[in-house]
């Protein structure tokens, strides 16, 4: 997993990069968000094995968050059932003292997103078999994570909600991976999206989950289609000037043929891309194992190179020097595993212990469990810390030195994402300088952070102020209303209806596909 952002200045005070979380060894940051940041980790054992990780570390105040925790303890769950080589592994779920994180497959690549970009900086585009190669292969993980089943049996109707370029990783062997089930959607879960909020990212998404209606695996087969689409032509399909007039495109304009767009375009290419990327989900492909063949067909007429290797070939020119910063990364972090002082297999009594985190309830358990997540479920391991004996007595320990005492006030530094121009208020004392930060009486009570800026939700959220803290504040911009059609570009047969999205004979949006007529 990998991730790309600005991170915000308060990460640095955690100085988590060369410390320990759990088994892991913390290297360098690779990524943050609004909700996590992600570090490369190591791991070791016996016979000098090693396993270089991402370590996806939740924010400090959003592991008091329980609805948040409830929403990642779901995401766990979900990911820790999955074994496909086209999507993204989990290994552990895993807390050190008050810092909860996830430990997963650390991919050596780039996003799709971010090979199209610099293809398009150079006036190339991916080669229409290569696009098509990967297609199947993300299609392959969608079908196997939307026939998920629990233990009993039964379906686990998952849904990613987020295909894009973003979400879709390239290793520099050719390899595709889906990523991030964050925002992920099954059947029964327990912390459910809130209500009337759209997730995901609108130049991909499905008329109907736009709309908010009912849909299921279909609409991640539609937001498969525009990825795909944007990597064979090199452009988005989707992308206005705002949300407001991306969601307009979405909704009611017709889809531009790529052959016209792209001079030798695949016919047979545009046609699959075309059904992927049908309005109603009843037009649309019923399975993502058929996308995924028919996908698989084209590239087998077609006489070229292996497409893998062209992936590959193509990645690794392309990102040559970011290459060889994650190989470098790798061998600080092996340098610094090699250096650190050994012997942590003891705890002493001054030492925190930490543990992994069960997935579910679990009875009162001697100190020192580890839930290692296997790929079906939770395989409980046991350990029991030791105790060091030698033959020489133990010195008599001196008195213990006076704990200074704790500043009255505690300083609380807060970061918004996206990092806007805002006024924010801890408790109510203004936040000021860059990064701005508000001092507040030190208290084991939880007190307000309120954030207001233009164009975006107000947002508010609880921190406890027992220590120096660093706070992200996602922030939700206000959604325009629903553009209506165009006087020059009207909606046939009446535009979108209401209803269910999976109703037969059901049109969402009257909008109809390239090769249409």
């Amino acid at each position: 997993m990998a991730a790309t952002a600005a991170a915000p200045s308060f990460e640095s005070r955690r100085r988590l990069a060369g410390s320990r979380l759990g088994r892991y060894q913390v290297g360098s940051r690779i990524g943050v968000g609004g909700s996590a940041a992600v570090y490369l980790g190591r791991l070791t054992g016996p016979m000098s094995f090693e396993r270089f990780v991402a370590i996806k570390v939740v924010h400090d105040h959003l592991s008091e968050e329980k609805e948040f925790i409830s929403q990642f303890l779901d995401e766990a769950n979900l990911l820790v059932r999955v074994a496909h080589p086209n999507i993204v592994q989990v290994h552990e779920l895993g807390r050190e003292g008050d810092t909860l994180f996830l430990a997963m497959e650390y991919l050596h690549g780039q996003p799709l997103s971010k090979l199209t970009s610099a293809l398009g900086r150079r006036n190339e585009r991916l080669a229409p078999e290569a696009v098509a190669w990967l297609g199947a292969r993300i299609a392959d993980g969608l079908g196997y994570a939307h026939q998920l089943e629990d233990d009993q049996g039964n379906s686990l109707g998952l849904v990613h909600r987020d295909v894009s370029p973003q979400n879709v990783f390239v290793t520099y062997r050719g390899e595709v991976k889906l990523i991030d089930f964050g925002i992920a959607r099954a059947a029964g879960r327990i912390a459910q999206t809130t209500l009337g909020r759209v997730k995901g990212k609108f130049s991909y998404m499905a008329p109907e989950q736009v709309l908010g209606k009912e849909f299921d695996h279909r609409a991640d087969l539609f937001a498969l289609g525009a990825t795909l689409y944007e990597a064979a032509v090199g452009a988005r399909l989707f992308a206005g000037i705002d949300e407001s007039e991306t969601l307009h495109k979405l909704l009611f304009e017709e889809i531009p043929d790529p052959c016209a767009r792209v001079e030798g375009f695949p016919e047979e290419l545009g046609k699959i891309l075309s059904r992927a990327l049908e309005s109603e989900p009843d037009k649309r492909y019923q399975n993502a194992g058929e996308l995924a063949r028919d996908l698989d067909a084209f590239v087998r007429s077609r006489d070229t190179d292996d497409p893998q290797a062209l992936l590959a070939g193509s990645v690794t020119r392309l990102f040559e020097s970011e290459r060889e910063e994650q190989q470098k990364a790798i061998e600080a972090l092996r340098q610094a595993s090699t250096e650190e002082v050994t012997g942590r297999d003891v705890l002493g009594a001054n030492e925190r212990a930490s543990g992994v985190v069960s997935l579910r309830p679990e009875p009162q358990k001697p100190r020192l469990w580890a839930y290692a997540l296997a790929a079906g479920g939770a395989v409980l391991t046991v350990g029991l810390a030791g105790l060091a004996l030698k033959s020489e007595p133990r010195p008599t320990p001196g008195p213990a030195p006076s704990a200074a005492p704790l500043p009255a006030e505690v300083s609380v530094e807060v970061t918004t994402q996206p990092d806007v121009e805002a006024t924010i208020r801890v408790a109510g004392v203004l936040a000021e300088g860059r990064p701005r930060r508000a001092s507040v009486p030190r208290s084991e009570t939880a007190v307000e952070i309120e954030v207001r800026a233009e164009g975006f939700e107000p947002a508010k959220l609880s921190v406890v102020p027992d220590r120096e803290r660093g706070v992200v504040v996602p922030l939700s911009r206000i959604p325009e209303p629903l553009p209506a059609p165009s006087a020059d570009k009207p909606v046939k047969k009446g535009g979108a209806k209401t209803g269910p999205a999976t109703k037969k004979g059901d049109p969402l949006v009257t909008k109809y596909p390239f090769g249409k007529k």
